[in-house]
């Protein structure tokens, strides 16, 4: 037996399945708020980050934004919790002791963890905001609510925009699991994950228009900023005595 497939079965993803369920379930819900809200018509105008709250429901791209947005704080929350259950749990205390016993180097471990972790939370992301997005469009023909359209590669700039809202989120868990392992304690992660989507989504929501460079430029610095702290966890864990 390989150590992907050893890895495999100490995780249950049934858990995380019903994790990603919810999420997606939850940001639906939010959906079709805004999406109603927008369609009541903007009799009240308030300001995000210098964006009218009107503009961002009465729109497809605002709606869209907003659900960017959504995705990343839930999902980057999400990739924070399960980076904290299978790398920052197994390379402390006790657990890391026969994890250290396997045949192969700590490294390798580590990495393959990590891409459970990056695996699992853009695809999730992924599916779960193109599905948002779908569902919304079908709510709002049957409902006979028509947002301003957002141009011709809309299309194009959701699947790119999803995408990266993907990877985004799964570098916030990166980052914050190599902070939680510093202080060897697993509630550090996730409230790093919490520190971070703080600021992050509303970014996102503030620039409805060019949502995708934002997404490109944002995913950019964090992932640098995750690559090196990939690599402060895996030498912090090669020099670990056990």
């Amino acid at each position: 037996m390989n150590l992907y497939r050893l890895e495999k079965m100490k995780i249950r993803l049934s858990t995380y399945r019903r994790a990603v369920l919810g999420i997606f379930v939850s940001l639906l819900a939010m959906g079709v708020l805004c999406l109603f809200l927008g369609g009541g018509g903007p009799e009240v105008s308030m300001h995000i980050n210098g964006v009218e709250e009107d503009m961002l429901f009465t729109s497809w791209s605002g709606l869209f934004a907003v659900s960017t947005a959504l995705t990343v704080a839930c999902f980057g929350i999400f990739s924070a919790v399960f980076a904290a259950k299978i790398i920052v749990e197994e390379f402390c205390g006790k657990k890391a002791v026969l994890l250290f016993t396997y045949p192969v180097s700590r490294r390798k471990i580590l990495h393959l963890k990590s891409m459970f972790v990056i695996c699992v939370t853009t695809v999730s992301a992924f599916v779960s905001n193109m599905a948002v997005m779908g569902s919304l469009y079908i709510v709002s023909r049957i409902f006979g609510i028509t947002p301003e359209p957002a141009g011709g590669h809309f299309v194009i700039s959701v699947l790119l925009a999803s995408l990266m809202s993907g990877i985004l989120s799964s570098e916030i868990g990166v980052i914050a699991a190599a902070v939680g392992w510093k202080k060897r304690s697993v509630m550090t992660t996730i409230i790093c994950s919490l520190i971070i989507v703080c600021f992050v989504p509303n970014l996102i929501a503030g620039l409805p228009g060019g949502i995708v460079w934002v997404m490109f430029v944002m995913g950019g610095l964090f992932g640098v900023a995750a690559n090196f702290m990939h690599h402060f966890l895996a030498n912090g864990i090669e020099e670990m005595e056990v």
